[in-house]
């Protein structure tokens, strides 16, 4: 009967389906222990790994003629997250790895790469709390700082050069400025995409996330692709930017101009334009506190998802 549901790499809900397809879907790898699967009469979603014991055992009785369902033990591959029979797995020590896995479970054992690895059958996600996630972004933007500033070096040869004493034309040395700032301002650009897109994609984590031991991963726990990873960073820094900032900048500017327009009126009273600024200073404060929500609610979310997480369908995870 196709009355289960399941959730897809991306989170994304898919079915309905029936017992043996999501059996299907774990045999080929769609389907993970750490899914979420629901049918209805359950009290809500619940990874794959607890359902599947009666799946199996369902699909035994079934292949037994209709006998009596016997037990089925499962464990969950430690290489690729997925379930199967406890007498399909292969042991490696604390670890349990599926027949067809056996080759990139020893790949990743000669690189180094599983060492210490332990039983994935009942691991839960830990996920990265809001502080830990600030205290990274810091260290990304301070790990950032050197190559973003020589990004800006072309643009600070050209003030000094086109500086007053030069001689030269104003005009043409504004223009020469303008685009040297323009060029400085791309390879910033480039430089953010570079460094979140392939350091995500290839190492599932920005230098800052890996020294507080953190990585980004899908829904599912699976590797990002870098098409996901440059989404990532589209939400991240291009939406919440304008989130941010814009709302913030313009409602300074509203507030600072309303006043000062007032104090023109009013015969150019002084202490009007004081009031301005720091109402403008005020006004600023509280949107950038507000429309800084795109990264707080982490804090409250129960995966501890920001805004760019939740665009992107990804979590940040302990490793």
């Amino acid at each position: 009967m196709a009355n289960w549901f399941y959730t897809d790499a991306l989170a994304a809900q898919q079915g309905p389906v029936d017992g043996s397809t999501l059996l299907e879907l774990n045999r080929a790898g769609a389907l993970k222990a750490k899914s979420l699967v629901w049918r209805e009469g359950m009290e809500g979603w619940t990874p794959f790994r607890n359902v599947a014991r009666d799946l199996f055992a369902a699909a035994a009785q079934e292949e037994g003629n209709g006998g009596e369902e016997a037990p089925v033990e499962i464990g969950v591959c430690a290489q690729s997250g997925q379930v199967y029979p406890m007498r399909e797995l292969l042991p490696y020590g604390e670890a349990l790895v599926g027949p067809e896995h056996k080759a990139d479970f020893v790949r990743r054992l000669m690189e180094g790469a599983a060492v210490g690895i332990a039983d994935a059958t009942e691991q839960t996600v830990e996920y990265t709390g809001f502080w830990w996630r600030t205290l990274s972004s810091l260290l990304d933007y301070m790990i950032k700082m050197i190559p973003a500033g020589l990004c800006m070096v072309p643009y600070y040869v050209v003030v000094v050069v086109s500086g007053p004493s030069s001689g030269g034309n104003a005009a043409d040395m504004t223009m020469a400025a303008a685009i040297a700032y323009g060029i400085g301002l791309l390879g910033n650009l480039a430089l953010s995409i570079a460094y979140d897109t392939w350091m995500v994609g290839r190492y599932q984590a920005t230098l800052g996330k890996m020294i507080i031991g953190a990585k980004v991963v899908n829904p599912d726990g699976s590797r990002l692709t870098y098409k996901r990873a440059f989404v990532r960073w589209l939400a991240k820094k291009p939406l919440n930017t304008v989130l941010v900032w814009l709302p913030s900048t313009l409602g300074f500017a509203l507030a600072m101009g309303g006043i000062v327009a007032m104090a023109q009126q009013g015969a150019g009273d002084g202490s009007l334009f004081v009031l301005a600024m720091l109402t403008g200073l005020f006004v600023y404060a509280a949107l950038l506190a507000l429309c800084s929500g795109v990264y707080w609610m982490a804090a409250f979310d129960p995966e501890k998802r920001a805004l760019h997480d939740r665009v992107a369908s990804t979590r940040v995870v302990k490793k």
